[in-house]
């Protein structure tokens, strides 16, 4: 019951953290007018965001290997959200480039710290719940950060949201201090956990030299390659979506922001459910996990390129946009989910720091791609259309993951299993 409490309250970090990240949708157009910058110049800003999120991201997943996770955490969230305050208070393009390239520090460091500890929680199976609840919280924050700025914005300006949704995190910060307990590594492991919860201290520290072994994990490699391909999209279209709205389908900001919400409803069910099937699956036959990925991956192309094509009402629209949005989000939570089945409980911060770097660069050149594209194409829309057509890449890749997922699993049980024999040998 513990750990679903501490579960729970990570689960509304991630939701405010992640705010920060996609709040600046809605103002895009403002931002734009202020700031005399073009399509290309918004998209730049939103790759370094993710970028130097994700560099930082390897540095804290390292330290998460060796260190008290719960403080990193709260650490990390701190420097993230007082360059998102700041923010607001820019006067040039520069100041503003600056402030989110900061902020985006907070949101690269928070998620090899949040999976590591997500692993040394729950049991294999669970892990995939839980992970769906905590992928929910990263679209639920971006949700969030847009229903902010789009129906605020209007009204008191493009500044004053990026203040709302960095605050409150603030706050929650100092309380996790007396909300978070940092878990034991490896309790539930199969074979060496038992002796964790009894007292034994799980022995292994990372060394730089690991970070070899952890690409030499086929699945891993997999997945980081599906990563860089399929998050383009997730880079573009989010980013620029609202304002492919405005621009060129002649809706107000509120009316376009509504339609994305209804888009991200079904993003946030569709993670849900993604891991809920996901741990069925895994249960049945580990190798449905990445089939079920690359199968509705697939689908989730046709649908999201029918959404933008679509022009004859908006009910309709936001019912072909909620399905697309739902298929495109049922693989994410099991990428999270199948890495932490594959890799030992040392090194997990550290896979998940690799994997946010090269989820990171995909959203990131995702924006950059999406902005420049609609100045070459001369149509956001065609610029977007363009970007899904990259998670048919994806798509092939978790095919090709389906022939050694199993074995990976295996592998890391066979070692844990080992390990404990050898502890079980000379006492705990």
């Amino acid at each position: 019951m513990k750990n679903w409490i501490s579960a729970f309250f990570i689960f509304v970090l991630l939701v405010l953290l992640n705010a920060d990240q996609m709040v600046i949708s809605p103002v895009i157009g403002d931002i734009q007018a202020e700031f005399k910058v073009d399509d290309a110049a918004i998209g730049f800003i939103g790759a370094v965001f993710t970028i130097v999120g994700a560099l930082i991201s390897l540095v804290w997943g390292y330290l998460a290997d060796k260190y008290n996770r719960k403080n990193l955490l709260i650490y990390s969230i701190l420097v993230g959200e007082i360059p998102c305050f700041m923010t607001a208070f820019s006067s040039t393009y520069w100041q503003f480039f600056m402030w989110r390239a900061l902020t985006g520090i907070g949101v690269g460091a928070s998620f090899p710290i949040v999976f590591s500890l997500v692993g040394d929680m729950y049991d294999q199976i669970s892990r995939g719940k839980v992970v769906a609840l905590l992928s929910s919280a990263m679209s639920i924050g971006g949700i969030l950060g847009m229903a902010v700025a789009g129906f605020v914005a209007p009204t008191f300006g493009w500044r004053i949201p990026f203040i709302l949704v960095s605050l409150p995190n603030v706050v929650l910060a100092f309380v996790a201090l007396f909300i978070l307990k940092e878990p034991k590594r490896g309790a539930f492991e199969k074979g060496i956990g038992e002796l964790v919860q009894k007292g034994y201290v799980y022995p292994k520290l990372p060394e730089l030299k690991d970070y070899a072994k952890l690409v030499s994990v086929k699945t891993n490699l997999y997945l980081f390659l599906q990563g860089i391909a399929g998050t383009i999209p997730w880079g573009a279209i989010p980013y620029f979506l609202i304002e492919y709205f405005r621009r060129e389908r002649g809706l107000t900001v509120e009316a376009a922001t509504m339609v994305f919400l209804v888009f991200g409803l079904g993003n946030v069910i569709g993670i849900v459910v993604g891991g809920w099937i996901g741990a069925r699956l895994y249960k049945i036959s580990k190798s449905l996990v990445p089939i079920f990925c690359a199968v509705t991956t697939a689908l989730g192309v046709w649908l999201t390129v029918m959404t933008m094509d679509y022009r004859n009402g908006l009910l309709v629209l936001s019912l072909i946009g909620f399905s697309a949005a739902l298929m495109d989000s049922l693989t994410g939570p099991n990428v999270k989910f199948m890495l932490l089945n594959v890799n030992e409980p040392q090194d997990r911060g550290r896979i998940f720091s690799i994997f946010n770097l090269t989820d990171s660069l995909g959203t990131g050149v995702g924006r950059w791609f999406g902005g420049g594209m609609s100045i070459v194409l001369g149509s956001l829309g065609a610029a977007l259309k363009l970007s899904a057509y990259f998670w048919f890449g994806c798509s092939a890749i978790l095919f090709i993951l389906a022939f050694c997922f199993a074995k990976d699993v295996q592998i890391l049980e066979e070692k844990m299993q080992k390990l404990s024999e050898q502890v079980e040998k000379v006492g705990v």
